[in-house]
């Protein structure tokens, strides 16, 4: 084929707008990678100021000789599933012998305390 021909096979093509699709979506990867790394420095701010509470999240510390300082870098969370299925067990077992509970109001949290069995 001749240019002239390949130039007015060209213009005859269809023009997408690619560009402007691929600019929102990389504002908006931006945008949510802004939120996310926010989201975690307000994190780790409550985790610092914090005393120890494993539903917040915990990072591991270590001693230089000073102080105790992060060596962590990620924020962990406690996930122990046989504690979980224990206390699942022990809840639903306490609720079933017991006949004076409401059915509704999330009485069965009060019957067994996840916060000391937590900590």
């Amino acid at each position: 084929m001749i240019e002239t021909e390949l130039n007015s096979n060209i213009d005859g093509l269809p023009i997408f707008d690619d560009c402007l699709s691929h600019n929102r979506a990389k504002a908006r990867h931006r945008r949510h990678r802004i939120s996310r790394i926010r989201k975690r420095a307000d994190l780790m701010r409550i985790i610092d100021y914090k005393k120890y509470s494993p539903h917040i999240g915990y990072v591991d510390y270590s001693f230089n000789g000073i102080e105790f300082v992060r060596a962590g870098q990620y924020i962990k969370f406690p996930k122990n599933s046989k504690c979980q299925k224990w206390m699942k067990k022990a809840t639903s077992r306490k609720y079933r012998t017991n006949k004076d509970i409401p059915k509704k109001g999330n009485y069965y949290r009060r019957l067994f305390d996840y916060w000391w069995t937590m900590y």
